[in-house]
């Protein structure tokens, strides 16, 4: 039977889907209801209305190692002080409705009682073996009214995934840690996967059936891959990272997030120097990132990193109950406009050849960081991609097309294809064409949806571009 937990969570205003035109203001109501009973665009715009949330990266870089090293020391892991309510209030006393805590960075290091590792809280003396921070931190953030999000790595540098060629070993291995943070924390609206297509691609660790599985556990959470670069065909929502250059852009109308650190350390861990220096200014975060992305439906997610007492410092405490004090839901806004249709049942192809350069790499489901990998044809056109789904499916209905991409403030668009053909087959050889049309010249994901097809193959051709070549950073082929 479907589990149904519902969380109210206060705050001054609820946009009703099917109760408000475009251009009407959302109704005041006291609280905003995350049930089991919506579809994914109702939840896009639930979570939108939420506005600002608590990033909480803590973990064994708390203490002691940098960025993605292995085998680190675990039992300096030590909290005497350990209180996410304390984290909770702070978050509360922003105006935030809502956190995300890291249950496992790139190091493997594991907030929760797994029974899949030793590299965990059971594997050290803090509260004996029996500590567990994410069952404290969920129980924390749902008695005051916000809601708990939790952050997962699929990459684990001390299990060595991601170091390697992915194994079946290796994806059962994530989909048991990923099982027990869904069925024993009560519902978890929001989950945001990192070191996923920017260091393995979702090829290796393959998309569909992971992000299939986590559904199957609980169907209304919102998956984040946290690719660092602003493209929705592999999210639920688009995440634009700041630290990485990455911005919400001025009339943005997709359902978003753009994370940011409230203050420096050890990378978005807790850090000597985050005693010393000040956190973000309340102008800051407020007229240039709250204010601002209100606007551009982005939802401000703000790190602020514990302490190795396990709690935040007063400078950070201080600074956000400041933020509460001058700044308010902007009441006015519009409701978010209609979403795109997306590629909610991706299916992951086995190859791709192209009529010139390297049509891999528009299919590998993979960037390092700063820009994904890009599939570049010669300068002459027309040119195609065939893309081999690995066996007929009888519904395939949606493409998408993310042109070329470098992390940028004002992100480049050579090669943006601007008028195409879309056709399908059965055998490689016969294709018929099922779609045409044309595309502005811009970074943003295009989608194509037709009349579902039987078809293995599906070619896209460019009979148009920008510079007079065409590039593709990816192209996604689903089914309706």
């Amino acid at each position: 039977m479907k589990k149904r937990i519902e969380f109210i969570l206060f705050v001054l205003f609820l946009f009703f889907l099917f109760s408000c035109g475009g251009g009407e203001v959302m109704k005041k109501q006291d609280y905003v209801k995350w049930t089991g009973d919506y579809d994914l665009e109702q939840l896009q715009r639930d979570f939108v209305e939420l506005r600002f949330g608590m990033f909480i990266h803590f973990g064994i870089l708390t203490y002691t190692g940098t960025w993605s090293q292995k085998n680190l020391d675990i039992t300096k892991f030590k909290p005497v002080d350990f209180n996410p309510g304390q984290w909770a209030d702070a978050a509360k006393s922003a105006g935030m409705k809502f956190g995300v805590l890291t249950t496992k960075h790139h190091d493997g290091f594991a907030l929760w009682q797994t029974d899949t590792s030793d590299f965990s809280v059971k594997g050290i003396p803090w509260k004996n073996g029996k500590g567990d921070v994410v069952k404290e931190y969920v129980d924390a953030f749902r008695a005051r009214g916000l809601l708990p999000g939790l952050y997962y790595s699929v990459w684990d540098n001390t299990k060595g995934i991601g170091n390697k060629p992915i194994t079946r070993q290796d994806i059962e291995y994530v989909k048991r840690q990923l099982k027990e943070l869904l069925t024993n924390y009560g519902e978890i609206p929001i989950l945001v996967l990192d070191g996923w297509s920017w260091k393995m691609g979702h090829k290796a660790m393959p998309y569909d059936e992971i992000k299939s599985f986590i559904k199957s556990l609980q169907p209304n959470c919102l998956v984040i891959d946290h690719t660092h670069l602003q493209c929705l065909w592999d999210n639920d929502l688009v995440v634009f990272e700041e630290p990485k250059g990455v911005f919400a852009p001025k009339g943005n109308i997709l359902a978003s997030a753009q994370g940011q650190k409230i203050i420096n350390g050890n990378d978005w861990f807790w850090g000597e120097q985050t005693l010393r220096e000040e956190p973000m200014t309340v102008v800051d975060i407020v007229e240039k990132h709250l204010k601002p992305l209100e606007e551009r439906y982005t939802v401000f997610i703000l790190n602020c990193p514990p302490n190795r007492n396990g709690l935040l410092d007063e400078h950070i405490v201080r600074r956000l109950k400041e933020v509460g004090k001058m700044w308010k839901p902007n009441l006015k806004r519009k409701p978010l406009p209609k979403q795109p249709p997306q590629n909610e049942k991706p299916i992951i192809p086995v190859a791709a050849t192209a009529t010139s350069g390297d049509a891999n790499l528009a299919i590998d489901g993979i960037n390092d960081a700063h820009f994904y990998s890009v599939w570049e044809t010669e300068k002459k056109l027309p040119q195609s991609i065939t893309i081999d789904l690995g066996g007929n499916y009888p519904d395939v209905g949606i493409l998408c097309y993310v042109p070329k991409y470098v992390v940028t403030a004002q992100p480049t668009n050579e090669g943006a294809i601007t008028s195409y053909k879309i056709y399908a087959s059965e055998d490689g050889v016969h294709f018929e064409e099922i779609a045409k049309g044309n595309w502005h010249a811009d970074s943003s994901m295009k989608v194509v949806t037709f009349k579902p097809v039987i078809a293995r193959y599906i070619k896209l051709e460019a009979l148009k571009a920008k510079d007079g070549f065409a590039a593709a950073t990816e192209i996604a082929v689903g089914r309706k």
